[in-house]
């Protein structure tokens, strides 16, 4: 009979913060081609085109997208995992039959939704609803709107297998650039599941060790996206194994000075974290990694991997303390925070496309009907910044209440039935369901 711990109800802080990170990737892709004071350094020059206060943490959180990224990655390793080791000491049969249906239903949980998304995107793109040049390596030749179909269905095929990482020589980006992260939640995924497996029988301690040490290892090795997938993970454990002793009567009181020094601790730690998801994705290194000089890694050679070493590592320590703390957790279980973890994973798939359809369109109508101009000029011209802003705004109003209108149907008719399709294609071709 499994315990009390290996049904325990899911971590809804974690849908929250999910939420939120997927907001600012959203926000992030509505503003990053057109605001640039946001996306610079605090101490960038000229000084009078910077330091502005939101672009000092923990404001900057607001345009820090390349970095949410990272955090999505430590919150599914943490998500795919703890539910199966909960049932590894108690019920073995179930961790086993748990863990493989886990591994099979992985793909069709993730590819589901993505494929109905490059569906979607690519009927868009036949029928004008955006404009998308495809490069010569993308294999969209001749795939242009209300042409011939067999360009265009060459062209979803190859963006689909792009999210595969199996599109060869080709590539498709366009319009689904956001789509790069799908392949490595999916290979990391499974790479946890294999160190679960792998260490199953080894003594809880020594699991930790280990798990630790592969983090470590793959952060030092110039791999952050698995060191963060892996630390995820390794905050699993250590929840688990702490509940399992709790549920023995093992759990220890700290005294006073050791509670208040564990929370001082983690505070600092906390906002260690922010300071580094805040860091700013750019490849001079400014002030802002002020530390750099101190610590070099040297498998680092390439700045992007450098700068995405940071963010994972400010992902970590944002996660891992704020597991340990109900108090900074408080607003991740608000309502509205929670209705964004729940159509996060849509959230995040369809956000490009309404960006690609609407805002464009919106800016410029604006910005011609008020300053008789487009939006390049105006935005270029010093005594029409209310324009502007009024534009964003407009375009902003516009777009949100459609992206989470549509997000939801999505997570509704999609997203919630690729679950459901996933456990009836795995109770076929197992037989579970004869």
């Amino acid at each position: 009979m499994a315990s009390a711990a290996s049904v325990k109800p899911r971590e809804n802080w974690l849908d929250g913060l999910r939420g939120i990170a997927a907001a600012i990737v959203a926000w992030f892709h509505f503003t990053v081609g057109e605001m640039k004071t946001p996306y610079r350094s605090f101490w960038a020059v000229p000084a009078d085109e910077n330091r502005n206060p939101f672009q000092l943490p923990p404001l900057r959180l607001l345009f820090a997208g390349q970095s949410m990224v990272l955090l999505f990655y430590v919150i599914s390793g943490y998500a795919v995992s703890t539910s199966i080791i909960r049932l590894r000491d108690d019920a073995p049969a179930q961790f086993y039959r748990k863990l493989t249906s886990s591994v099979f239903r992985r793909g069709f949980r993730l590819y589901i939704p993505v494929l109905i998304l490059c569906v979607i995107c690519h009927m868009s793109l036949y029928i004008g609803l955006f404009n998308w040049f495809p490069g010569e390596l993308e294999g969209c030749s001749g795939a242009e709107p209300w042409s011939a179909l067999q360009p265009h269905l060459s062209c979803l095929t190859m963006t689909f297998l792009t999210t595969l990482h199996l599109s060869g020589p080709f590539y498709v980006t366009g319009y689904n650039f956001h789509l790069w992260t799908i392949s490595y939640e999916y290979q990391y995924s499974l790479a946890v599941y294999l160190i679960i497996l792998g260490l199953a029988s080894i003594r809880p301690k020594v699991r930790l060790v280990v798990i630790a040490c592969l983090s470590a290892t793959f952060m030092w090795f110039g791999s952050p996206i698995l060191s963060a997938f892996i630390a995820g993970l390794l905050f699993a454990e250590l929840d688990t194994l702490r509940e399992a002793s709790w549920s023995l009567g093992q759990k220890i009181e700290p005294t006073t000075v050791v509670r208040n020094s564990a929370n001082i601790f983690t505070g600092l730690l906390f906002v260690s974290g922010i300071y580094l998801l805040c860091l700013p994705q750019d490849p001079t290194f400014p002030p802002d990694f002020w530390f750099q000089s101190y610590l070099k890694l040297p498998f680092y050679v390439d700045p992007e991997i450098r700068i995405r070493g940071w963010h994972a590592v400010g992902a970590i320590l944002v996660v891992g303390t704020l597991r340990r703390h109900r108090f900074l957790r408080v607003p991740l279980e608000s309502r509205p925070v929670q209705f964004l973890g729940t159509i996060s994973f849509s959230l995040y798939l369809f956000h490009p496309l309404f960006i690609m359809v609407m805002r464009n369109r919106i800016l410029e109508a604006v910005c011609h009907y008020l300053w008789g101009a487009d939006f390049w000029q105006t935005q270029h011209d010093e005594s029409a910044w209310y324009v502007i802003f009024l534009a964003w705004t407009v375009a902003a109003v516009a777009i949100g209440p459609s992206l989470i209108l549509a997000s939801v149907y999505m997570t509704k008719i999609v997203n919630r039935k690729s679950v459901v399709w996933s456990y009836k294609v795995e109770n076929l071709v197992s037989g579970a369901g004869k």
